[in-house]
């Protein structure tokens, strides 16, 4: 509401379809005199008391009084074609700038039975001699939204006021293409890249695969070699400890030998010389 007031000031203000007149109530509250009407007694029956007063029911098709705007927010695509062109005729009759704005899209709902684009409203109001506001943007309340405006313009004029209007968003659409253009070709360049990257993880994958493969078996012989090598050094302690053995009985048998020796030296070497003694002794008598 703060807004509308902002981009229409208006002074008194009908709002058509008001239901229970919280549009009205919020125009109130910024200081514009602003009324509602509905068809539906039950919408206006349970309004806020404070807006009570300022709703009624009523028809679009029949709008009494001049106003200084009236508001027409999503209510057009509700009627049957005949009516809205009627109510059209109503409010075109009753106010010098209307406010509409009506949904191009929703065809899901079964109660909006007359769903048109945005060109066909503009033309139907053009037809009575109003025309889009093109220097008000109403974009806050739907992208849709228009302000349109009795207005008595030549073709000249008309065109230059829509040219003026098109021309810098049709600038930006073809910027904006241009970018979506260039967004598309990065993409594809990031998603060719992207493969490739792919390609090539796999790749490493597979050698990273193949190398693990390679360390599991080298981690296998290498534990085969150190259970050989630890058996062999058993077998070679042992072998070492037996030649000690060997050694030491060999080192006591050589000194048992030698004192074997020592003592055979020692007895033919007596028993030699007692042998010389007697034959000294026989050799003696004989003479």
């Amino acid at each position: 509401a703060e807004r509308i007031r902002a981009v229409t000031n208006p002074s008194a203000v009908l709002d058509v379809g008001c239901a229970r007149g919280l549009l009205v109530q919020a125009l109130c509250e910024q200081g514009v005199d602003a009324y509602g009407i509905d068809v539906s007694q039950h919408a206006i029956d349970t309004a806020h008391p404070d807006v009570a007063s300022r709703l009624s029911v009523g028809s679009a098709e029949e709008i009494a009084g001049s106003w200084d705007l009236i508001t027409c927010i999503e209510v057009l695509e509700d009627m049957a074609p005949r009516s809205a062109e009627q109510a059209i005729d109503s409010m075109c009759a009753a106010s010098d700038r209307i406010l509409v704005s009506s949904t191009p899209s929703d065809f899901t709902d079964p109660t909006r039975v007359t769903v048109r684009e945005p060109a066909a409203w503009a033309a139907s109001f053009a037809e009575r001699g109003f025309f889009r506001r093109t220097d008000v943007d109403l974009s806050f309340l739907a992208p849709w939204a228009v302000l349109f405006e009795r207005a008595d313009v030549n073709m000249r004029d008309l065109v230059y006021r829509y040219e003026q209007y098109a021309s810098p968003m049709r600038a930006e659409a073809l910027r904006k293409r241009d970018a979506l253009l260039d967004a598309h070709r990065k993409i594809s360049e990031l998603e060719g890249a992207g493969s490739q990257s792919a390609a090539r993880s796999s790749e490493l994958q597979s050698r990273l695969n193949d190398l693990e493969s390679r360390l599991d078996e080298a981690t296998a012989v290498n534990l085969e070699l150190r259970h050989k090598l630890l058996t062999s050094r058993d077998h070679a302690i042992g072998a070492e400890a037996e030649a000690a053995q060997w050694r030491r009985r060999h080192e006591q048998d050589t000194a048992v030998l030698g004192h074997f020796y020592t003592a055979y030296r020692a007895a033919t070497w007596l028993l030699g010389k007692r042998t010389v003694h007697r034959l000294y002794k026989l050799l003696g008598r004989h003479r």
